[in-house]
């Protein structure tokens, strides 16, 4: 079975994968299924993302913050092998990797023999330099459905590289994830409102039946998009596009 780490870094991937195909919406829908609506992976995933993230905590506290989060992540992928194999087996079919970003962290999980002490120990030292560094960036207030706070570290690397993604949009990307739940409500229902002003003039100057019925289509999707860090994204382009 692959490791957390290594599936983790598969759904990282994959994301990029899905979103070049343009199949990231199917990607988020199966993402949302197997990772976010498991409380238990939906943990371990944010442990994963906890530990490998700037926090600028006391080093006198660091070591504690690191062993709680680690005995704890044992115990989740110990109940719950098959569902990490379900969820390993869909990556492969989407991504062949053999990367793995979260070495250090599966090195503390997975490594219980006393022969691998020196790397362990090696592992949990790194681990303490990342949490110990003080962070640049704005924390998000609050967590919202979509995961783009967990995932803006692809998008700011691994996304940039692959996709061509200008520099303002990489920003904007990066900004959405300072935004709370109340300010994405908000500019989403004010997005809203602009979108379907701006197609329901377009449905009244055309003439067009296939064209009218794709702009319904439209008009009524926008209508229940639901409030979460991804739609806004994709609203904000479309609002800018039409």
């Amino acid at each position: 079975m692959n490791t957390f780490g290594k599936i983790k870094t598969m759904l990282e991937e994959a994301s990029v994968v899905s979103y070049k195909k343009n199949e990231f919406s199917k990607y988020m829908t199966v993402f949302k299924n197997m990772v976010l609506e498991n409380k238990d992976i939906c943990e371990l995933y944010y442990i994963y993302d906890d530990l490998s993230t700037n926090k600028g905590l006391d080093r006198d506290i660091a070591d504690d913050y690191i062993n709680e989060n680690v005995e704890y992540s044992k115990v989740l992928v110990s109940e719950n092998e098959k569902t990490l194999n379900k969820l390993s087996n869909w990556l492969e079919n989407i991504v062949e990797s053999t990367s793995n970003n979260y070495k250090n962290i599966d090195t503390l999980i997975y490594n219980d023999s006393i022969k691998n002490l020196e790397k362990v120990l090696e592992s949990k030292k790194q681990i303490k330099n990342v949490l110990i560094k003080e962070s640049v960036k704005l924390e998000n207030k609050e967590t919202v459905n979509m995961p783009l706070q967990t995932m803006v570290k692809m998008y700011e690397s691994t996304l940039k590289s692959n996709i061509n993604l200008n520099e303002n949009e990489i920003k904007e990307i990066s900004e959405l994830k300072s935004l709370s739940k109340n300010e994405i409500e908000n500019e989403i229902s004010e997005l809203k409102e602009s979108i379907i002003s701006k197609l329901k003039v377009t449905l009244n100057e055309s003439k067009d039946g296939e064209l009218n019925s794709t702009i319904n289509d439209t008009i009524s999707k926008i209508s229940d998009t639901e409030v979460d860090h991804y739609n806004l994204y994709k609203l904000r382009k479309l609002n800018s596009d039409l």
